[in-house]
């Protein structure tokens, strides 16, 4: 009967993803997607085999090009288009499908297969689509989608390049940036950012204070339409377009607008804040049972139990859960806030609603107060048969199922099914959930995970420390011993050992994947003044500041051109995953580093009074100097940051202390240059 429920609850997601509502879940389940990198040249390559105003053209046989998805069509702001990003630049893909979002979610690699699409423009900007007469190129009709979009991994959203508006170019077009120092144009004041149903597009006009000019293109169909014109000054977010020689941005939602300083001469600013008295989620729960759809004056605290980094939970969403009950806050885009986070979410006039069954607060994150890191609530230890007869109370908190067993297939992903004694409940694994192709434990095991509904009673489990105990057929989880320091494993390998000690390690992520900085299969971590590299056997999503608790019993030590690391770690070694505090960098001259690298080797180092050389942008080596001496820099091709200008001048740089046959420093991001 389980399986049978699970089926059509897949059958109802399918068909969720073709009506026009702001609800949909994120990324379709069970969909095989491309690993292995196909292709052979860049976007910006592709474009340059292009001259604007001329006819569509046909792209050479056997071009691939990858890229990341920056488009988002969730609030109806983009139409039949996906837009797409790598290192070197970005392009328009014209496609007959709407609600792509729902396959082609921010920050998905994607693999576009250029035979029989053409190469065009459309008053400046590049598009890739179908062959059409004259300059016009086509929509890719929906049957021929797979043929040449072919879905890849989910890689983390590409960070937006910082511009102010004197320096946005042609060369950014079809990439994301931010907008620095902004403001609409006074006359907008009081109005909206669209008309609401009004069926069309307006063009609402962004300024500096020195007079520079960006048109906003907002949807009269977006959903935020009616959403108010801000009245401070700060930044807007975007994909960069144009239109003749008119440079326009749209945004994605409401919430790439942030707008909360005073204006150029000196007036407004404020907002986001969350005012009144704090609300308890079970009195917000009692008010829709009794007819309430709208939220109280005041506000919600509570911790974050839902987990944004094992991905098991759409990206828009999170539960959170205080001393009375828990409730799905469900954002107008993606937000970010770990497990473990506390939050206070403002409940004024927000619209509560169930979505199949679930009961959740619709809001966006200008709403919400960070309050920190808080400590997670203990689970409440119950049968299914408990969990069941008090269900409307449970749904949305953790629980903890002993004795448990998990059925459905070899992998979480293949599961369906979780029963104890007393009896049975429903569980769901998306198929981009970062654990979903593990092993599925054997045997009698302790499940903990959060209540929840989707036309039925289910468990929803975080990641994979959510299931303790059982049988994997050898190999991750669980570990024995004691735990060990990273300065332990460090004189083990000094000392000859290939093997780290019986035990475990804690630390601190100090690496940033969704930059792309490093390997997505690689991590530094850092406990203390001592860090090491952790070279998983697939790729990770362990978030920069998070706290890993890592199983070490028997894994290879060995060196990587001089590089220290834990390497042919299972995920599944990773025993838990909770907030952490990001260690403190050490200041240290260019000397003291080189001199002293394998005791400074990953961990968190500033350089200050230093200037840097052999390049315009980040992308590849390039040198940092202080007065003491010099040391390579070297960014990935792949970083999201690697074409941002380098800072010229004296600055601090802030980095992870690596080793490439010789001493080098790696950044997480180009914000840690100041």
């Amino acid at each position: 009967m389980i399986r049978f429920i699970k089926f059509c609850f897949l059958g109802f997601i399918l068909m969720q993803m073709t009506a026009c509502i702001d609800q949909e879940f994120d990324t379709p389940p069970g969909k095989a997607v491309q690993v292995e990198d196909i292709s052979n040249t860049t976007i910006a390559a592709l474009k340059a085999t292009h001259t604007l105003g001329a006819n569509g053209s046909p792209i050479a046989q056997g071009t691939v090009i990858k890229g990341i998805v920056i488009s988002d069509d969730n609030a109806g702001s983009f139409f039949k288009e996906l837009i797409i990003q790598d290192a070197s630049g970005g392009v328009l893909i014209r496609i007959n499908r709407g609600d792509l979002s729902t396959i082609f979610r921010q920050g998905k690699e994607v693999f576009v297969k250029c035979d029989g699409l053409n190469i065009g423009d459309f008053n400046g900007i590049v598009q890739l689509g179908y062959p059409a007469a004259g300059t016009n190129i086509d929509r890719i009709p929906d049957t021929e989608l797979e043929t040449h979009i072919v879905e890849g991994e989910f890689v983390g959203e590409i960070t937006p390049m910082k511009v102010d508006l004197a320096d946005v170019n042609n060369s950014i077009l079809s990439t994301l940036v931010e907008i620095q120092n902004v403001e609409f144009e006074d006359a907008l004041l009081g109005s909206t950012l669209a008309v609401p149903n009004g069926g069309g597009t307006q063009n609402r006009t962004i300024e500096d204070c020195e007079g520079e000019e960006l048109t906003l293109r907002a949807s009269d169909f977006a959903d935020f339409a009616g959403a108010p014109i801000p009245s401070g000054n700060g930044t807007i977010t975007g994909v960069l377009s144009i239109f003749g020689s008119t440079k326009q941005l749209t945004i994605r939602d409401v919430d790439d607008i942030v707008m909360e300083g005073p204006r150029c001469d000196g007036s407004g600013g404020g907002g986001g804040m969350v005012d009144g008295d704090q609300v308890d989620i079970s009195a917000i729960k009692a008010l829709f049972a009794n007819g309430t759809t709208t939220g109280p004056d005041g506000f919600i605290e509570g911790v974050v139990i839902s987990d944004v980094v094992s991905e098991n939970t759409p990206i828009r969403n999170l539960v959170i859960q205080d001393g009375t009950a828990g409730i799905i806050v469900r954002f107008s885009a993606a937000h970010s806030f770990p497990l473990g986070q506390k939050l206070k979410i403002a409940t004024n006039g927000v619209e509560l609603s169930e979505f199949n069954g679930g009961l959740q607060i619709n809001t966006n994150t200008t709403g919400v107060e960070d309050l920190g890191q808080g400590a997670l609530p203990s689970p409440a230890v119950l049968t299914i048969d408990e969990i069941l007869s008090n269900f409307d109370a449970l749904e949305s908190t953790l629980v903890q199922v002993n004795m448990a067993e998990i059925t459905g297939g070899g992998t979480f992903g293949d599961a369906n099914e979780i029963s104890d004694a007393s009896g049975e409940l429903a569980t769901f694994i998306y198929n981009d959930a970062t654990f979903s192709g593990e092993a599925l434990p054997t045997g009698s095991v302790t499940v903990t995970g959060i209540v929840s509904e989707f036309n039925v009673a289910q468990i929803i489990l975080r990641n994979r420390e959510d299931v303790q105990g059982g049988t994997t057929g050898g190999g991750g989880g669980g570990g024995t011993g004691d735990q060990v320091s990273i300065g332990d494993l460090r004189t083990a390998f000094a000392g000859g050992s290939s093997t780290a000690p019986d035990g475990f390690i804690e630390g601190v992520v100090i690496s940033d994947f969704t930059t792309m900085s490093v390997n997505n299969q690689n991590l530094h971590i850092q406990d203390g003044d001592r860090g090491i590299v952790i070279r998983f056997t697939d790729a990770h999503s362990f978030a920069l500041g998070a706290k890993l608790k890592v199983n070490v019993t028997g894994t290879e030590l060995s060196e990587f051109n001089g590089l220290l690391q834990l390497n042919n770690t299972e995920l599944s070694q990773v025993e838990s995953n909770t907030a952490g505090t990001l260690p403190t960098p050490t200041v240290v001259t260019v000397q003291e580093l080189t001199s002293n690298i394998e005791t400074y080797e990953s961990t968190l180092v500033t350089i200050e009074g230093a200037t840097i050389s052999g390049g315009s942008t980040f992308n590849g080596g390039l040198d940092v100097t202080d007065a003491t001496g010099t040391i390579g820099m070297f960014t990935r091709g792949d970083a999201t940051f690697s074409g941002d200008s380098v800072p010229t001048g004296t600055v601090s740089v802030t980095a992870i202390a690596s080793e490439f046959n010789d001493a080098q420093l790696t950044l997480k991001s180009a914000s840690d240059v100041n």
